[in-house]
């Protein structure tokens, strides 16, 4: 299940899926959806197929694929450190520079889009090189600490805050100081100067977001768990395990329900202390639901023909970086004002499909750039700037 370099096949693949999954997420945002008036989606064709779409979305979708992201990037971290734990030095100088690289390409994809994740990641990476060696029986606990971390600033705001107060959402995601329309306005037709202006004050608000949601004590917490799946050989041989498979499905399943029948939102400070904890029960029906899809593709992947099925998962996920990137270039050029135009215009099945069919194209470019070169350009570009020289990418003949 690896090749020659010492690529663990499935995790190209899993990464591939966890950018789908991502596309349809995001997709949500570029297209003007979650921020337009609720009386305009109303409006939108196909919205009687929305209400099936927005539960498939809750299920199958919210949280699971940034935690899968999230997991592999600890997780790559994992398998690196294990190559060089015993001479780290040289490997965590080079792993420092090529996070110093991130936060750069992150702040760039920001100014295009307030909903990159790249810039999170690279800082709280710096947390992760930081706790590299701790004991190995003491990073699980870690990582169930972190992701649970949040609710420490839930009970303090429920304690010592005025209780909130319940206000009519104008669109599924609003800004305190800005109308839907008002948005709408910038985004959906407005220049560049304008788009840009609104992705500050995006930025803004999405930072100060982390804090009821506990973004970033979760996506660190995410990390440690994948940094102890891939020290403890999970991604070897856990993954396939048929029985670790049920029970994460059948534990993420219940923790889901939980949540989507109470009404649970992480976004929110919560009400009550009850809360509190069913907002921990849906953060463990995340990271189950991610486990049990990581398991399932491992159980296609081991079966005769299975690595052949998941390859256009594989190609997407070699060229991750890229592809995220990308994803976002093509969505603003679609929906955003500065490009085609289509903001607000689509409803969800229609985001659904047109998703798909931009991870169809994705599939065949990744197929035609990884035919000809080593890896993805931003894959190489990055590799470039960490190594401070040029490194050759064409595949020989």
């Amino acid at each position: 299940m690896t090749d020659a370099s010492g690529r663990i096949h499935i995790i190209d693949a899993i990464r591939g899926l966890a950018i789908l999954g991502i596309l349809f997420a995001n997709i949500q945002s570029w297209s003007g959806y979650k921020f337009i008036a609720l009386d305009e989606i109303e409006n939108l064709p196909l919205y009687h197929l929305d209400g099936i779409f927005r539960q498939l979305h809750y299920w199958l979708v919210d949280g699971k694929f940034y935690a899968i992201f999230s997991m592999l990037f600890g997780a790559g971290f994992g398998l690196q450190y294990l190559k060089y734990q015993n001479d780290q030095s040289p490997f965590i100088r080079k792993y420092r520079r090529r996070l110093a690289f991130l936060v750069l390409f992150g702040v760039a994809h920001a100014l295009l889009w307030s909903g990159d994740i790249l810039t999170l990641y690279a800082l709280l990476a710096f947390v992760l090189v930081m706790l590299r060696n701790i004991r190995f029986e003491r990073l699980l606990p870690l990582a169930v600490l972190l992701l649970c971390l949040f609710a420490l600033a839930q009970v303090a705001v429920l304690l010592l805050a005025e209780p909130q107060v319940a206000t009519a959402s104008l669109a599924h995601k609003t800004y305190p100081d800005m109308l839907p329309q008002e948005l709408s306005a910038t985004l959906g037709r407005g220049d560049w100067s304008e788009v840009f202006s609104t992705n500050l004050h995006n930025i803004y608000w999405r930072w100060r977001d982390f804090l009821p949601n506990g973004r970033i004590s979760r996506v660190l917490g995410f990390f440690v768990l994948g940094f102890y799946l891939a020290r403890s050989g999970y991604f070897v041989s856990g993954i396939y395990s048929v029985r670790a498979l049920l029970q994460f499905l059948i534990l993420g399943l219940l923790a889901t329900a939980a949540g989507r029948y109470t009404g649970t939102n992480i976004t929110h400070w919560s009400v009550s202390f009850l809360d509190v904890a069913l907002k921990m029960v849906l953060v463990a029906g995340q990271v189950f639901l991610a486990l049990a899809y990581m398991g399932l593709l491992a159980q296609i992947f081991r079966h005769a023909g299975g690595e052949k099925l998941l390859y256009p998962l594989t190609l997407v996920g070699r060229m991750a970086f890229t592809s995220y990137l990308a994803q976002t270039a093509i969505g603003v050029f679609i929906f955003y004002g500065v490009g085609l135009g289509y903001w607000g215009t689509l409803g969800l099945a229609q985001l659904w499909l047109l998703a798909l069919s931009i991870y169809i194209v994705q599939v065949l470019m990744c197929a035609i750039w990884l035919h000809y070169f080593r890896q993805g350009p931003v894959e190489w570009l990055w590799g470039c700037l960490t190594a401070g020289k040029y490194k050759p990418n064409l595949r020989a003949a």
